[in-house]
């Protein structure tokens, strides 16, 4: 659970990103993902941009792994540890750059857990506003081992953000029946419900929006009371 999920939707700015387009890849045994890759340095970009790294690049990648083991012997553990220090990033700075570089460790030590595909799906909604891939790598991460509990409210939170209300709202219907008590997906869900003209369910659902974390929608909650003239 995170502050990722937070939404104030009338002013975010969906922009289309600037991204090369290409066939799919196989980035785990089992799991492809399409190409796209960014006008960033590669190991600011999911999977390292798809590079082909030369024999220099991959005896860092060694080099990097075995330090890495050398403080944490086991490579999930070490890939959770990156990952949790990708997320720290991402949300308590919005550093989207030291965010990538922690999940693109994580993807070094173990591509098949869930939150290296969470956390870039996240990198790419956030950094890239590449939504439509945002969304193909939420997908991949329902699929992989140890999902996060924010799976579903993050995913559906960034479809609020893409403009698509409708494909939201069962994942943060999702989101609630498995983090009962966290306010945030509650407020999503009304938000969305009210992005797809029912101002009548949103606002009963706005009166359900209680749980850990309410102090800080306040905002959120006098926004939405303001547009659904609740």
């Amino acid at each position: 659970m995170n502050k990722y999920t937070l939404l104030v939707v009338f002013i975010l700015g969906i922009t289309a990103p600037s991204v090369a387009w290409a066939q799919k890849v196989e980035v785990a045994p089992g799991v492809t993902v399409t190409r796209r890759t960014y006008p960033v340095p590669l190991n600011e970009a999911p999977f390292f941009n798809f590079a082909e790294k030369d024999a220099a690049q991959q005896a860092a990648d060694r080099q990097l792994i075995a330090n890495i083991l050398q403080r944490v012997p086991d490579r999930s553990r070490a890939a959770e540890a990156a990952l949790k220090s990708g997320t720290q990033a991402f949300l308590e700075g919005q550093d989207f750059t030291t965010a990538a570089k922690r999940f693109n460790q994580a993807y070094l030590l173990d591509p098949q857990l869930s939150g290296v595909y969470h956390g870039f799906a996240m990198v790419a909604a956030a950094r890239f506003k590449d939504f439509e891939y945002s969304d193909e790598l939420f997908r991949v991460a329902a699929r992989m081992k140890a999902p996060s509990l924010s799976l579903s409210a993050d995913h559906g939170r960034m479809l609020l953000m893409a403009g698509r209300p409708h494909e939201a709202r069962p994942l943060l219907e999702k989101a609630i029946k498995v983090t009962p008590d966290w306010v945030v997906p509650r407020m999503n869900l009304a938000w969305a419900v009210l992005l797809t003209g029912n101002k009548d369910e949103a606002c009963r659902l706005i009166v359900q929006v209680k749980g850990n974390g309410l102090e800080s929608l306040e905002s959120d909650l006098a926004l939405f009371k303001q547009k659904a003239d609740c």
